[in-house]
């Protein structure tokens, strides 16, 4: 995976600004299984969405005691729970946020590299949430591994940024949609798991350091 030259003009229109494959993946598989909860919903009662929960949350007991409802959950929940969420307005702000996060990082890294950060940050925040809240649960959303992308544009921006001198703006977008996203999600959705977000976004920035000190491959 060769990473691109980080551009720091503004980007035109074209393949550079488009998502990857896996982002768009991710979003329809985000929305298809809400809309499912959606219509399961009005046919079998609320009760489905609960059950849902159970199936494919997180919870960090579960990665304690290392057994659950059905063989490999305490793994598997690491991730089902980023492709769940609690409503329309949880969704709808996580993928929005994907989406611009996303179109940013294609100007600067791999979709193989973007996609390997994602994932690893969606791990790290559901580990560091079951470390600091290891009763809690049930945990879903994409939110943590969004945080990790918002980190690492933000670390990598910097680095690459310092070391050629170069404008910061990419930087500063990422500053702003992570604090406009840390504040909106805590202010519209008080049960927050700001704990997933902090490991997401710890993971991220490391992430982000390490690739921009990482020799491009050719």
């Amino acid at each position: 995976m060769q990473d691109r030259p980080y551009d720091a003009r503004p980007a035109t229109t074209g393949i550079r600004r488009q998502l990857p494959v896996w982002v768009i993946a991710v979003i329809a598989i985000c929305c298809l299984v809400e809309l499912g909860l959606i219509i399961g919903e009005m046919v079998y009662g609320a009760q489905l969405r609960t059950m849902s929960l159970f199936v494919g949350g997180f919870w960090s007991h579960l990665f304690w005691v290392n057994r659950g409802i059905y063989p490999g959950q305490p793994i598997i929940m690491f991730f089902t729970y980023g492709l769940m969420h609690s409503g329309l307005m949880h969704l709808g702000m996580n993928m929005i946020s994907l989406a611009v996060l996303a179109r940013e990082l294609t100007r600067m890294i791999s979709p193989g590299r973007m996609f390997l950060i994602y994932a690893v940050s969606q791990i790290a925040a559901a580990l560091l949430f079951a470390l600091m809240a290891p009763t809690a649960g049930p945990m879903v959303g994409a939110s943590g591994a969004i945080f990790g992308l918002a980190g690492a544009l933000v670390s990598y921006a910097a680095v690459i940024g310092y070391r050629k001198k170069r404008p910061l703006g990419p930087l500063w977008r990422g500053v702003l949609w992570l604090l406009v996203l840390n504040v909106a999600l805590t202010i519209l959705m008080p049960s927050i798991a700001w704990e997933a977000h902090l490991g997401g976004g710890i993971a991220g920035v490391l992430m982000g350091i390490a690739m921009a000190l990482m020799p491009a491959r050719r």
